[in-house]
C-alpha cells in the first residue's frame, strides 16, 4: 500500500472515512489510495472469520456489562476504565471499514471509476 502510506495523516483519515461510508474521493491520487485500502480490506475480510471481525462488538458488550457491575459495586476507577475500553471497542464499529463490506465494495468501484476517468482525461 505505498500510495496510501504516502498520504498525509489527514488524507489517510479522509480515505478511511470515505471507504467506511462507501464513497470515493474526487482526487485521482486519493482514489488510487482508496483502491489500495479497499482491496486490502477485502483481502483481510476474506481471510478472517466472522468471529474475529465481530470480536470488538462482543468485547464492547462484555466490557459495558462489567462497567455497570463495577459502577453498582462502587469501584469507580475500574468502572471508568472498563467504560473507556467499551467505548474504544464500539468506536471500532464506526471507524473501521471492515465492518461495512458493502460500503467497501461500493467505494472500490467508485474509486476505480474516478481513477479511470483521470487516466482517460490525462
Amino acid at each position: 500500500m505505498p500510495t496510501f502510506k504516502s498520504l498525509s495523516y489527514g488524507d489517510r483519515w479522509r480515505v478511511n472515512r470515505l471507504l467506511a461510508r462507501g464513497g470515493a474521493p474526487a482526487d485521482p491520487r486519493m482514489a488510487a489510495a482508496a483502491i489500495e485500502l479497499a482491496e486490502s480490506c477485502q483481502d483481510r475480510m476474506a481471510n478472517q472469520s466472522a468471529l474475529v471481525r465481530w470480536l470488538p462488538v462482543v468485547a464492547g458488550v462484555l466490557l459495558g456489562a462489567a462497567t455497570i457491575y463495577f459502577a453498582i459495586e462502587g469501584d469507580t476507577l475500574v468502572a471508568v476504565l472498563n467504560g473507556i475500553a467499551a467505548a474504544t471497542n464500539f468506536a471500532q464499529l464506526v471507524l473501521n471499514p471492515m465492518f461495512r463490506p458493502r460500503n467497501v465494495a461500493r467505494s472500490l468501484e467508485a474509486s476505480r471509476q474516478v481513477s479511470a476517468q483521470a487516466r482517460g482525461v490525462a
